[in-house]
């Protein structure tokens, strides 16, 4: 009775424990620090739901607090079972466990090389001193977004995170600064398990597939209102809204990643009405009753672009009731046309007009920033391939290393800004879209 006692009155104390062993093993698995960790995702406004975890992590919710929290896989059925947490599906768990033991790719160590102090002096090996770092990141069988890296030594470690994405059997040469008192320490494993990249590329394909549909539904769209054409109608609303919503994921995903396309039309100078392109319009093409609510309609409308490209275009459409702002979230380069379609309430069908609004407040922002991007694309292409050819050639120059050095300084510098110019833009397309 006494021993039953006991163990009654220890049980919080065991609970205690085996928690502490939990997070301990939580907190020292060696996962990527890239991904927005939940709270920062939460209160930048994605909901719960749609909070991502870092590979290798799996998403819980809290049973005290109703939290989202990200563990590691493999500890999720142990916070279940202790209470911390609440049940989760086991099909989405056991195939993130599963995803555990995927082969993505592999490290492959270049060169290793001390940094001289002034160029001249070399760094005594007994002490902590820094070293150039070149390696190339392979993929196997499956793309690779993003690759993340953990590279570590008996002095530092690091996450290291690629700006490209790894095609199938090809490789990407990288570079790193690390400090280490004996670089045989040295060591670099490949985090990426392959479940936030499959996640992307299933996203991005899903897109390809919608915008496929849609080109085929609007191409379909005749100009008679007819009841063929109210259910084409109707499947390009579903469809716009599935592209929309697949595409706020996509970007939602890209965004806590980083902390773009095919065009949907042929060139044409004449509109879906067949009538020429002169400037910036948009047209009321049909307007039908919609079963959603009393006096709701689905107006189908077309925008077109003169002879400057409209990066996220705004149409306002107006009624004797309400007005609403539509944003497209496409592009419409000059001289074409794009068509879409929303639902507005009017007691009078026939006072709903359209007209252009103009770009979204951050299209500039947009296009600046996919040049910035694709410009320091280039310039950290370019680097890189003058490393290759720096460290493959069998006549090193007398300052090798201090060349090796300043390639890898600027490798380093501009995949950060490239890493920091694409955050801005999935966080800009994230708030468009959702």
């Amino acid at each position: 009775m006494q021993l039953e006692k006991t163990m009654i009155m220890n049980k919080p104390i065991l609970l205690l424990f085996s928690l502490s062993i939990l997070f301990l093993t939580v907190i020292i698995s060696p996962v990527s620090a890239d991904v927005l960790p939940p709270k920062k995702q939460i209160n930048f406004g994605i909901s719960g739901d749609d909070v991502v975890c870092e590979s290798g992590m799996f998403k819980v919710i809290k049973d005290r607090t109703n939290s989202v929290s990200c563990v590691n896989v493999k500890t999720v059925s142990k916070l279940v079972s202790l209470g911390w947490a609440k049940p989760v599906d086991e099909t989405k768990l056991n195939d993130a466990i599963a995803k555990l033991t995927l082969s993505t790719g592999t490290i492959n160590q270049l060169i290793l090389i001390p940094i001289s102090s002034d160029f001249g002096k070399q760094i005594s090996k007994v002490s902590v001193g820094s070293y150039d770092f070149v390696f190339d990141v392979c993929a196997s069988t499956q793309t690779i977004v993003s690759p993340s890296i953990l590279i570590r030594s008996d002095s530092e470690t690091k996450h290291y995170e690629l700006s490209e994405t790894v095609s199938p059997n090809s490789c990407v040469t990288s570079a790193v600064i690390i400090k280490a008192s004996n670089p045989d320490s040295i060591n670099a494993i490949l985090q990426n398990k392959g479940d936030i990249s499959q996640t992307i590329l299933s996203l991005s394909e899903k897109v390809e597939s919608l915008k496929l549909q849609l080109q085929d539904a609007k191409k379909s769209f005749g100009k008679e209102n007819t009841e063929e054409n109210k259910m084409i109608g109707t499947k390009i609303i579903d469809l716009r809204k599935q592209l929309n919503d697949t595409r706020e994921d996509l970007q939602r995903i890209y965004f806590a990643l980083y902390t773009p396309d095919k065009a949907k039309f042929v060139p044409q100078k004449l509109s879906f009405l067949g009538t020429p392109i002169e400037g910036e319009s948009a047209v009321k093409i049909s307007v039908s009753p919609s079963v959603a609510s009393l006096n709701s309609y689905n107006v189908f409308f077309e925008a077109c672009a003169g002879m400057k490209q409209v990066r996220l275009p705004v149409i306002s459409i107006s009624s004797d009731f309400e007005s609403i702002d539509v944003k497209m979230g496409e592009k419409i380069s000059p001289n074409t046309c794009q068509m879409s379609s929303a639902k507005i309430i009017a007691t009078d069908p026939e006072s709903i007009s359209v007209n252009p609004a103009g770009n979204a407040d951050s299209s500039i922002q947009v296009d600046e920033l996919e040049v910035k991007i694709n410009d320091l694309q280039k310039q950290l292409t370019s680097e890189k391939e003058l490393l290759k050819i720096l460290i493959h050639n069998p006549n090193r120059p007398e300052n090798f290393e201090e060349q090796l050095t300043l390639h890898v300084e600027k490798i380093t510098t501009l995949r950060n800004d490239v890493i920091s110019a694409k955050s801005e833009l999935s966080k800009i397309l994230y708030l468009t879209y959702r």
